[in-house]
């Protein structure tokens, strides 16, 4: 089977990378990218355009965590980053079951081991229609007990000059020096986005804004919705030319926070399982 799969809808264009990570390849726009353009021939999955972040969200602090009494210690999921992150999905091969020219389902699944106790299994669904992408992302619990599950996906938006961002959100969490999150800011600490707001190219912003309305506009003509995730991670490094924005169910560190639920934690019983969407939405595009 090849390793790329591509998707094409009128001027809408998908590349799939299901043997990386479950990944998007790219997104493109009569010719034009979308998130941002894996390099050819690359093998890390932090340089695709998006991948899915499956069965926990961005951090845990340490990998450590208590759920349902049992303490639970996880190794490092990747090179060169110190807590536990993003999950698994995307370091694991995906295998395509379904596929047609606008459409495709990936799967993927897991048996518990040291990197998470519980055994799992997750499916994409990829779709082109005539106003972008939409994608979902189904988590099952295969094991006999319950286990705690958080879902997102993390794309790359390509950035433009003075190109600003939108979005409302009741507020947004401050990190330490380890990117943990503890305390709580208004959302307008790192920029009045509500009003619309061109992030700062000088300045990291990588922090979870909690209470989001499940829309974002990115420029004039890119917006993202999604009616399941309750919180946008929002990375922006300085001096690069894409700027993250990752809805999510839950926070990171969810598993050690007081209210995991609060949090945006979800405990699925076996055989239970937990959806999120993603709709990118691009208004019609100049070809390049």
């Amino acid at each position: 089977m090849s390793d790329t799969l591509v998707l094409r809808q009128g001027s809408y264009e998908l590349e799939i990378l299901p043997r990386l990570g479950g990944a998007i390849g790219r997104f493109d726009v009569a010719g034009r990218p979308i998130l941002r353009p894996t390099p050819q021939g690359t093998a890390n999955v932090l340089e695709t355009a998006s991948f899915p972040l499956v069965p926990y969200a961005n951090r845990i602090a340490g990998g450590r965590f208590t759920f349902a009494g049992a303490e639970h210690v996880l190794p490092s999921n990747f090179a060169g980053f110190v807590h536990p992150l993003h999950g698994l999905g995307w370091v694991k091969r995906w295998d395509v079951t379904e596929a047609t020219s606008a459409s495709a389902a990936i799967t993927c699944s897991h048996l518990a081991d040291e990197h998470w106790p519980w055994s799992w299994s997750a499916t994409q669904h990829f779709s082109l229609d005539g106003a972008g992408l939409n994608v979902s992302l189904e988590l099952i619990n295969t094991s006999a007990e319950a286990m705690p599950s958080g879902l997102g996906q993390h794309p790359y938006f390509v950035r433009g000059v003075a190109q600003k961002l939108a979005f409302s959100a009741a507020g947004v969490w401050e990190n330490d020096e380890a990117m943990i999150p503890v305390q709580t800011l208004p959302a307008e600490a790192f920029g009045d986005f509500a009003q619309g707001h061109v992030p700062d190219n000088h300045r990291l912003i990588d922090n979870c804004y909690f209470g989001w309305r499940g829309e974002a506009q990115w420029g004039a003509e890119i917006s993202l919705h999604s009616r399941s995730a309750r919180f946008l991670h929002v990375f922006a490094p300085p001096g690069e030319d894409f700027i993250c924005l990752e809805p999510t169910s839950q926070m990171p560190d969810a598993l050690n926070r007081p209210d995991f639920a609060a949090a945006g934690g979800v405990t699925l019983a076996p055989g239970a399982r937990q959806v999120i969407d993603l709709e990118i939405r691009v208004r019609p595009l100049r070809a390049t």
